[in-house]
């Protein structure tokens, strides 16, 4: 990795951002603050290594920040944030062009993380990587596709407001604004942590494919699902109208998928630096 890449790793944990990112900043953000707390004594000393005073919550964003570098550099890196599944039984894709998915390059540079030949700056952009990409799987259209660009397609508009949106954007952005209901980031993040402390244990386990088919599931029960206008294998032409009650029910989704999200980039995390 070249060393200004390495420069800008360094300056994600000290700079506040300023753009309106995949997950939404906060989503990511929050991410970041449960995987940081669950992070194991020496997974945290080696962190610190690699990273001096490394932020989760802000080389969670790293990856959007610096899309464009990254695809300049790494041609593909663009994809590595979702795997396109898709939401209809009996439709077949290729979910992986080229290994160009988020799964793929999970298993990738988990490894890298894990080896100790690996150089310091090859190391501190796979857990810079990893942050984000495992937090990305955990929003059901960074895991679900039906031609329809993963939502983006998709117009809709939520109750209580004129504005025409799109599907993606109300669950990367929209969703998560509810769910922290305005509240601090960080605070919120340690009460989600409390909140599903008995839940974590069991979510600590599986690999990042089992996840992604995890959060499909989702897209298909609690995203589409409720949609009065979905159709199989092509975005709708009017807009979707989504109530109250589907707002509610993604709002608390969302707040389970974060608390899960964190605790597996722990898990990860804490596996490759052992």
């Amino acid at each position: 990795m070249k060393k200004l890449t390495l420069a800008m790793l360094l300056s994600a944990c000290a700079l506040p951002s300023t753009q309106a990112l995949a997950w939404g900043q906060e989503g990511h953000r929050v991410t970041g603050y449960i995987a940081q707390q669950l992070l194991s004594p020496q997974a945290k000393a080696v962190v610190n290594q690699l990273i001096p005073n490394a932020d989760f919550a802000q080389l969670a964003l790293y990856m959007d920040q610096h899309k464009q570098e990254l695809k300049q550099q790494l041609p593909g890196s663009d994809k590595w944030h979702y795997n396109d599944e898709p939401v209809c039984n009996g439709v077949e894709e290729d979910d992986c062009p080229n290994g160009n998915c988020a799964s793929n390059q999970i298993e990738r540079y988990s490894k890298v993380l894990a080896d100790k030949s690996a150089g310091k700056a090859a190391r501190a952009q796979a857990l810079t990587f990893l942050i984000h990409m495992i937090g990305d799987i955990h929003q059901p259209l960074h895991a679900a596709d039906n031609h329809d660009r993963g939502g983006n397609d998709v117009r809709v508009r939520l109750a209580g407001s004129s504005k025409v949106s799109n599907l993606h954007s109300v669950w990367d952005t929209a969703l998560v604004q509810q769910a922290l209901n305005g509240a601090n980031e960080q605070s919120w993040a340690a009460q989600d942590l409390k909140y599903y402390a008995r839940n974590i244990p069991g979510w600590q386990s599986g690999k990042a494919m089992d996840w992604i088919n995890e959060s499909n599931q989702y897209a298909r029960s609690e995203v589409y699902g409720p949609l009065s206008n979905f159709s199989c294998g092509q975005a709708p032409s009017d807009v979707a109208y989504l109530d109250r009650t589907y707002q509610t029910a993604g709002a608390q989704l969302i707040k389970q998928q974060l608390a899960k999200a964190g605790a597996r980039i722990a898990m990860v995390i804490n596996q490759a630096l052992q």
